[in-house]
């Protein structure tokens, strides 16, 4: 079959290739995603004191650093016997969700719409894809439009900054926040605080419903075959967003052939058949034969899940059906998730007391293993540390663009990007842009997946705990 190399694929974070292989009709057969970054923060972690992994797994991605904040906290707290009080998790929601916000509205605006323009719209950018150069672009936007959204792609970068100045409010700054602790927060919501991250809040959301939620709209009525393209395997997985005796949350789950589910992380396997790692030990192998990727293949109960703000939603919606995904559903559900989590954290603010308390309490004996899960921007996020000594022996993280980005596993079953490719017609296989709408839809950082964790003999998440 003929193959096309696309490499580096741009307007993402972190390294990743792909290779796809055609039929005589332009049909994609088959797709490996190469994510080509080793980093090894698991290893780093080793023989650090558990308080370190808080700071230190925020380095794992400067996009998403608050999310690896948040979640090992948590991990921390079940570490060290610390239960937060209410005060905290309210504050710590609101920084995180802050995150979501900045998240989301960079992605639309700064590496996925500019998929759906043509390349003299956008600024800087006088040569490359065009409508002359790249027969096969469709380009179902006037030029009036084009300068409508070009305005607001500029309007996106303010909002974006705004997120972070949210999050600079309480955690000194960002990324890499210095507020949130195992211990609880540095910063208390003081009435001037408040008042700033309400009014940045606002600002926010006014954008999120004059230009976002409508640009999100005005591009699935352009493109509507972008409603089933990348359709990829229809499972779908979430590890839990926010705490439900707050208000509004996001349930954990899974859903497989529109049927839902509960989930068990002790049925999650990591599989290296075509990852660059020896089988039996905890050294890279990048001569590894017929491997093509750092990332690893997550699976729970052998199949393969995508997660994100889709997955998310199909969860707590309980939708049903075989034509849930696709691309633009991908970045509706982001965008309707900004609102939704913008409205959430007026709730939370509104619930947060100055006089509160903002110091975990302890509540029990330490532990020497425990896990972490819950959900990132980008899907499931499970942190899992085990101390020995009073020091860090062993720590794991398997990031959403690890599930979503796995190579193909021991059965060859293709992680969700590579199936999202799969049946995808290219109308131009020199400019194959339908490639970069597929994967760009499901937000990849390979700066996040890309890391080495197997243990010593087996790849598999099986701590005996309570999560």
């Amino acid at each position: 079959m003929p193959k096309i190399t696309i490499s580096p694929i741009t307007r993402i974070s972190g390294l990743l290739s792909i290779d796809i292989m055609l039929d005589s009709n332009r049909v994609v057969q088959e797709a490996n995603c190469s994510g080509e970054q080793f980093r090894g923060f698991e290893l780093m972690l080793k023989g650090r004191q558990p308080e370190d992994a808080v700071y230190f797994t925020e380095r794992i991605c400067g996009i998403c650093s608050m999310a690896h904040g948040y979640t090992s906290t948590r991990l921390v707290r079940k570490i060290l016997g610390l239960e937060p009080t209410p005060e905290i998790v309210l504050l710590e929601q609101c920084l995180l969700g802050a995150e979501f916000l900045q998240n989301h509205i960079r992605h639309f605006y700064l590496l996925a719409l500019p998929d759906y323009l043509p390349a003299a719209a956008l600024p800087r950018i006088n040569q490359g894809l065009s409508p002359e150069t790249a027969p096969g672009f469709d380009v179902n936007v006037s030029q009036a439009q084009q300068h409508m959204l070009l305005e607001h792609y500029f309007r996106a970068m303010e909002a974006s900054r705004k997120c972070h100045e949210m999050l600079a409010v309480f955690g000194g700054k960002i990324p890499h926040q210095h507020g949130m602790t195992a211990a609880g927060v540095a910063v208390i919501p003081t009435a001037s605080r408040q008042v700033q991250f309400r009014s940045l809040l606002h600002q926010v959301q006014d954008f999120i419903h004059e230009a976002f939620l409508p640009d999100l709209h005005f591009i699935a009525e352009r493109y509507p075959d972008y409603e089933t393209i990348g359709a990829g395997p229809n499972r779908f997985l979430c590890f839990g967003l926010f705490d439900p005796r707050y208000g509004g949350h996001f349930p954990a789950g899974i859903m497989v052939d529109g049927r839902p589910q509960t989930i068990n992380p002790r049925a999650i396997r990591e599989d290296i058949r075509y990852s660059w790692y020896q089988e039996t030990t905890e050294n890279p192998l990048p001569e590894k034969p017929g491997a093509y990727s750092w990332v690893k293949a997550p699976r729970y109960q052998g199949l393969a899940f995508e997660g994100g703000p889709l997955a998310r939603k199909v969860i707590a919606s309980g939708l049903t059906g075989t034509t849930i995904a696709g691309t633009i559903p991908r970045l509706a559900a982001r965008a309707e998730e900004a609102a939704l989590i913008a409205s959430w954290m007026e709730e939370w603010m509104n619930y947060l007391p100055q006089t509160g308390r903002y110091t975990a309490q302890p509540t029990g004996v330490p532990r020497s293993d425990a896990i972490q899960i819950n959900d990132a921007p980008r899907g499931p996020l499970l942190h899992a540390m085990m101390v020995s000594g009073g020091t860090i022996g062993r720590y794991t993280v398997i990031t959403p663009s690890t599930w979503n980005f796995s190579p193909k596993d021991d059965h060859g079953e293709r992680g969700p990007a590579e199936a999202a490719l799969v049946g995808t017609v290219l109308a131009d296989i020199k400019h194959p842009l339908e490639v970069g709408r597929i994967i760009r839809a499901f937000d990849p950082c390979l700066s996040c997946a890309t890391h080495f964790i197997a243990r010593q003999g087996e790849n598999q998440i099986h701590f005996d705990l309570e999560v």
